[in-house]
């Protein structure tokens, strides 16, 4: 089930980190906010297919490097999880919601002053998560035991379609496993990693023209 606690005590803390590097750069750094859909599946159960829908939203500040070379740090929200529905031949269901929240550090690299490239890491936390059956919210005591801590990868692209609001495309995958596999002496078993697609739209707040 959702952490509350965890929940506020994550946000309070990325609010004190990011304020404290807004101040110490108030005068150079971009930002601004964004909010998308999300679709994902667990490599490594029966389940395949990008068939979980979820949402992500959060906010971002970024500073030039050198040359068209950017970086970002975000705070966001995002929902992952696993949907399998009922079909003629199987009625059976099968759904689970992963409640996270990261903080994606990436590196951008801006062409023409409207596409960029994105590779970056997240480190994220997990605060909740809730498990359905064709019956109903399963029992929390039948939950599977995850990793509260964990680390993804993604890459993405994006396009300004104007001076304030981009287009983003990204995919996500766990770094290492969020949960550990079932039968650890089995070679095909390395554990359960999240993929992710989001497809966002961001818009830059403050003063200037430029998105990135």
């Amino acid at each position: 089930m959702l952490n509350r606690h965890g929940i506020i005590q994550a946000a309070i803390v990325l609010m004190l980190l990011f304020s404290g590097v807004g101040a110490a750069y108030s005068q150079q750094l971009k930002y601004g906010v964004f909010a998308g859909i999300t679709a994902s599946q667990v490599d490594g159960d029966p389940y395949r297919g990008f068939n979980k829908l979820g949402t992500t939203a959060g906010f971002f500040i970024n500073n030039h490097i050198e040359y068209n070379i950017y970086w970002q740090a975000e705070i966001k929200y995002v929902t992952r999880g696993v949907y399998k529905g009922p079909t003629d031949s199987d009625q059976t269901l099968y759904k689970s919601a992963y409640h996270y929240v990261e903080i994606p550090l990436s590196v951008h690299y801006l062409v023409n002053e409207k596409f960029l490239v994105e590779l970056g890491t997240s480190p994220e936390v997990l605060v909740g998560a809730i498990y359905w059956d064709e019956n109903g919210i399963l029992n929390p005591e039948a939950y599977p035991e995850n990793r509260r801590i964990g680390l993804s990868v993604f890459a993405g692209v994006g396009y300004w379609v104007s001076g304030r609001m981009m287009v983003n495309l990204r995919y996500t995958n766990s770094a290492i496993p969020f949960r550990d596999p079932q039968e650890w002496n089995h070679p095909q078993f390395r554990g359960y990693f999240h993929n992710v697609m989001s497809l966002s739209l961001a818009y830059r707040l403050g003063p200037g023209k430029s998105g990135t």
